[in-house]
């Protein structure tokens, strides 16, 4: 098997003279040949970060193409042995590794797009023969490894989940929310945070963040947290209606709330747990996915006008049982609902609407 071989010069890292560091171009190909990930080092990998990124990669030859960003490893020797200083190249020997200190998720993402067998050869062979950035050290021990592998993850500043929704128009309902709230005057006025990930209660009485409304949409119109590729399709099938109906339900949806429903100080509303359990209980009241379509029952505006009959104050004795008090003994506490409390809630929901009549 030939040498890897990468090309660029390599420096002493700051006033160490046995440490230094290249910064260089891998093929896919060859980075999946001699990678190594040292559980020593690195943290488990988290297996559910995997199908979406590589369902990213797979989305290459949009007109916006992937991102990824520098692999960093590491290579436990001094690179004197495997380095020309002539034509500026390092030659990587069958069986010497590279210990990955930052990159691993996108690697082994790499790994799954090349071992799918459902996506086309060809396809394949774009990104196998692709070139990324390598940062490589070397001469480093494991405790040099460690420290920074803990630099950079804790240095790093990621970029906003809402941010990605506004800007990301690969996911289909990333691009159903941008175009909703453009369309949609009663869903701005609720006040949608798009800049954040998430809310800083209890100064903060934007109702939604742009990531808790996709995921207010997806219980709202499948009746799960996380909708799948079929589903992504259903909505891709129907844009044009689903995004109508939806204009029309926040329409309806907002003469049922109170006038400042974000404000958590006064009411419910603002927190996820509940805003989950609302979206489940009209999933199951005014939505039908049938024929590969999603779109409401006959009628179903007089399902949306039940909400105007529950008390969204948070002393309402009904709320209470699944509250606690956050940032207590501080001018900022305020009562928020326990975590994953979505389910319970919605029975609290179902039990009280379905003794109302619309008034």
């Amino acid at each position: 098997m030939e040498k890897i071989k990468l090309h660029g010069g390599i420096q002493l890292t700051g006033f160490n003279k046995d440490k230094a560091i290249m910064t260089t171009q891998i093929k896919v190909s060859d980075l999946l040949r001699v990678y190594r990930i040292d559980p020593s080092v690195n943290r488990d990998l988290n297996y559910n970060r995997l199908p979406k990124l590589t369902e990213y990669i797979n989305s290459f030859d949009l007109e916006q193409g992937i991102y990824l960003p520098a692999i960093v490893c590491s290579l436990r020797e001094s690179p004197t042995k495997y380095y020309n200083k002539e034509d500026r190249t390092l030659e990587v020997p069958f069986g010497v590794k590279l210990v990955v200190l930052d990159g691993q998720h996108r690697i082994k993402s790499l790994e799954r797009f090349l071992g799918n067998n459902s996506i086309d050869n060809e396809r394949k062979k774009v990104i196998s023969n692709s070139q990324l950035t390598l940062q490589l050290y070397f001469n480093l021990s494991q405790q040099d490894e460690r420290v920074l592998f803990s630099d950079i993850n804790s240095h790093s500043k990621k970029v906003s989940m809402s941010l990605v929704t506004k800007y990301d128009t690969r996911e289909i309902m990333n691009e159903l929310v941008s175009d909703l709230y453009n369309v949609s005057q009663p869903l701005q006025s609720l006040q949608i945070e798009f800049e954040k990930s998430r809310l800083v209660r209890p100064g903060n009485r934007s109702l939604f963040t742009s990531v808790r409304l996709i995921r207010f949409l997806n219980h709202l119109l499948f009746g799960k947290r996380e909708i799948n590729q079929q589903e992504k399709k259903i909505i891709k099938d129907n844009y044009d209606d689903v995004l109508s109906f939806l204009d029309k339900f926040f329409l309806n949806y907002t003469e049922v709330l109170p006038s400042e429903p974000g404000n958590v100080l006064n009411y419910v509303l603002g927190h996820e747990p509940l805003q989950n359990a609302i979206g489940l209980y009209l999933n199951k009241t005014i939505i039908t996915n049938e024929d590969g379509k999603v779109q409401g029952v006959e009628n179903w505006e007089r399902e949306v006008l039940k909400l105007k009959n529950v008390n969204w104050s948070v002393n309402w004795e009904g709320w209470q049982s699944y509250m606690y008090s956050s940032r207590p003994n501080t001018p900022n506490e305020y009562l928020a609902f326990i975590e994953r409390s979505d389910k319970k809630l919605l029975n609290v929901l179902e039990d009280h609407l379905n003794t109302v009549s619309i008034s």
